[in-house]
């Protein structure tokens, strides 16, 4: 029987590592997906990514996972996912990039199976960890309509998804800082399900978002037998409060959107940690009276925190008050509305 492991990005620092992946049956297929997705038919993209959704997950499987110089073991939980958090020394880590090996220990195949990933390694001159959301802040999925949402989740290749005007520029500003230089990490969570990373690591890569990306998603423990995604209200909680663990000494920008739980969540995180957030910026989606009832308190909240929080359907309003606290330049400003009024016309 053939077994697959997946690994994913990344993130740490030089002394602490963040490696997640999943153990399957089945050979490797990431380059199938990438070389048919802008030409094979939308039912084969479907088929591929249910493929991926319900594929066979193997729990229990013991693991050896190598990197800077650390080695350590590991098992699979019950939906055939690892995570490891490593203490490295400063001697072993390389930046922006530090490589690493998982290999399956058990159960054996017919041959060895191992995978190699990379880390996004915060470098000296990073100022701050950027964590966004990915669905209604980068790319339009209108979560409000949950029929339309999968679709367009699973339906849309890279090439369909489209970028909110200027978001592009604006997240290449903020991984470039106040001088072009600090690298700042950027950090993608989201409650999308693993099996479209392939497409979203596309689209990334398609409009030249910087690092990587780095995307964090969540397991929905679909199957045959149980095709409903489980509930995962803490996924994005316990991502954001193990960046902040990963990263003590830096400081957090929270992007989001209105429509989910994103300002609710950047709320609580910034009342159980003062003094680490630079600021909130969340893609205002349009909101019923009470949801806008809703995120003025929350705005209040956060303002009483000292936390700013700019609410707003306009990226380039994000990039006006970023550049006035010094986060990006003033050309990555122009270059924000200048990919908006391209993207209008």
């Amino acid at each position: 029987m053939d077994y697959k492991i997946r690994v994913f990005r990344g993130f740490g620092s030089r002394d602490r590592i963040y490696i997640n992946g999943q153990v399957a049956r089945g050979r490797a297929d990431r380059q199938q997906h990438r070389a048919g997705d802008s030409k094979s038919r939308l039912w084969g993209r479907i088929r591929y990514a249910l493929k991926l959704a319900v594929s066979r997950r193997l729990p229990g499987c013991r693991l050896r996972i190598s990197c800077a110089g650390t080695v350590t073991e590991t098992q699979s939980d019950s939906h055939g996912h690892f995570s490891v958090s490593l203490r490295v020394t400063d001697q072993e880590v390389h930046t922006p990039w530090q490589s690493y090996r998982v290999e399956l220990l058990e159960p054996t195949g017919p041959e060895p199976v191992a995978a190699e990933g990379v880390v996004l390694i915060a470098g000296e001159k990073a100022k701050r960890i950027v964590v966004s959301d990915i669905d209604d802040t980068i790319i339009y999925t209108g979560v409000a309509n949950k029929a339309m949402m999968l679709w367009r989740l699973f339906a849309h290749s890279a090439r369909k998804k489209i970028p909110f005007p200027g978001i592009d520029a604006f997240f290449r500003g903020l991984h470039g800082g106040a001088d072009g230089r600090e690298a700042n990490p950027l950090i993608y969570v989201s409650r999308s399900p693993w099996s479209i990373y392939p497409v979203l690591e596309e689209f990334f890569e398609m409009h030249q978002f910087p690092s990587g990306p780095v995307l964090q998603l969540r397991e929905w423990g679909v199957t045959w037998r149980h095709p409903w995604p489980r509930r995962a209200r803490s996924h994005k909680a316990r991502l954001l409060n193990r960046i902040s663990e990963m990263y003590p000494a830096h400081r957090l920008l929270l992007i989001g959107d209105s429509g989910q739980r994103d300002p609710e969540l950047y709320r609580d995180f910034a009342s159980h940690h003062p003094g680490r957030i630079d600021a909130v910026y969340l893609r205002d989606v349009g909101s019923n009276e009470r949801r806008t009832q809703e995120l003025a308190k929350i705005a209040d909240t956060l303002a009483e925190l000292e936390v700013p929080v700019v609410i707003t359907d306009d990226t380039s309003q994000m990039a006006q008050d970023a550049l006035g606290r010094d986060f990006i330049q003033r050309s990555d400003l122009i270059a924000s509305r200048e990919g908006a009024a391209s993207q209008v016309k």
